[in-house]
Protein backbone atom coordinates (compact mmCIF):
# COMPACT_ATOMS: atom_id res chain seq x y z
CA UNK A 1 0.00 0.00 0.00
CA UNK A 2 1.22 3.36 -1.27
CA UNK A 3 1.06 6.49 1.52
CA UNK A 4 0.15 9.96 0.87
CA UNK A 5 1.05 12.36 3.27
CA UNK A 6 -0.35 16.30 2.23
CA UNK A 7 1.02 18.69 5.12
CA UNK A 8 0.14 22.34 5.94
CA UNK A 9 -3.34 23.68 5.74
CA UNK A 10 -6.56 21.78 4.10
CA UNK A 11 -8.42 25.27 4.35
CA UNK A 12 -10.57 27.49 1.83
CA UNK A 13 -7.34 29.16 0.50
CA UNK A 14 -5.80 26.22 0.02
CA UNK A 15 -7.70 23.29 -0.77
CA UNK A 16 -8.38 23.87 -4.57
CA UNK A 17 -4.37 23.82 -5.13
CA UNK A 18 -4.87 20.27 -3.40
CA UNK A 19 -7.93 19.06 -5.61
CA UNK A 20 -5.10 17.67 -8.17
CA UNK A 21 -2.39 16.34 -5.40
CA UNK A 22 -3.69 13.02 -4.87
CA UNK A 23 -1.36 10.60 -6.83
CA UNK A 24 -2.71 8.59 -9.71
CA UNK A 25 -3.73 5.12 -9.00
CA UNK A 26 -3.92 1.95 -10.96
CA UNK A 27 -7.06 -0.54 -10.75
CA UNK A 28 -6.82 -1.92 -7.87
CA UNK A 29 -4.27 0.36 -5.61
CA UNK A 30 -4.68 0.99 -2.40
CA UNK A 31 -3.75 4.21 -1.11
CA UNK A 32 -3.52 5.55 2.57
CA UNK A 33 -3.98 9.38 2.73
CA UNK A 34 -2.29 10.14 6.18
CA UNK A 35 -3.57 13.34 7.39
CA UNK A 36 -1.19 13.68 10.63
CA UNK A 37 0.99 16.74 9.09
CA UNK A 38 -2.40 18.64 8.70
CA UNK A 39 -2.08 21.94 10.48
CA UNK A 40 -5.67 23.44 10.10
CA UNK A 41 -8.80 22.56 7.94
CA UNK A 42 -12.56 23.67 7.75
CA UNK A 43 -15.41 22.43 6.14
CA UNK A 44 -13.29 22.73 2.16
CA UNK A 45 -11.02 20.02 4.00
CA UNK A 46 -14.10 17.94 4.23
CA UNK A 47 -14.77 18.04 0.97
CA UNK A 48 -11.89 17.43 -0.31
CA UNK A 49 -11.39 14.35 1.10
CA UNK A 50 -14.36 13.53 -0.01
CA UNK A 51 -13.39 14.61 -3.75
CA UNK A 52 -10.13 12.29 -3.27
CA UNK A 53 -12.21 9.27 -2.83
CA UNK A 54 -14.51 9.88 -5.61
CA UNK A 55 -11.40 10.45 -8.03
CA UNK A 56 -9.70 6.75 -6.65
CA UNK A 57 -12.90 5.56 -7.14
CA UNK A 58 -13.33 6.24 -10.83
CA UNK A 59 -9.32 5.15 -11.17
CA UNK A 60 -10.65 2.10 -9.90
CA UNK A 61 -8.24 2.37 -6.87
CA UNK A 62 -9.07 2.58 -2.90
CA UNK A 63 -8.20 5.14 -0.44
CA UNK A 64 -7.80 5.23 3.62
CA UNK A 65 -7.25 8.29 5.75
CA UNK A 66 -5.35 7.87 8.80
CA UNK A 67 -3.65 10.50 11.04
CA UNK A 68 -7.04 12.57 11.09
CA UNK A 69 -6.32 15.88 13.26
CA UNK A 70 -8.73 15.79 15.83
CA UNK A 71 -10.61 19.37 14.54
CA UNK A 72 -10.68 17.62 11.22
CA UNK A 73 -12.31 14.53 12.43
CA UNK A 74 -14.62 16.88 14.48
CA UNK A 75 -16.22 17.87 11.07
CA UNK A 76 -16.41 14.87 9.73
CA UNK A 77 -18.64 14.05 12.41
CA UNK A 78 -20.13 17.42 12.85
CA UNK A 79 -21.34 17.39 8.53
CA UNK A 80 -21.90 13.11 9.27
CA UNK A 81 -19.71 11.73 6.67
CA UNK A 82 -17.83 9.27 8.92
CA UNK A 83 -19.70 6.89 7.36
CA UNK A 84 -18.93 7.55 3.79
CA UNK A 85 -14.88 8.28 4.52
CA UNK A 86 -13.22 5.35 5.06
CA UNK A 87 -11.14 6.00 7.76
CA UNK A 88 -8.31 4.20 9.03
CA UNK A 89 -10.23 3.74 12.75
CA UNK A 90 -13.06 5.62 14.04
CA UNK A 91 -12.71 8.96 14.51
Amino acid sequence: MKTFQPDGTLTLESASRQLATLPSLGQGEQLNVDLSQITAADSSAVALLLHWMRTAQKQGAELQFSGVPEGLAGLIRLYEVDALLPLSKQI
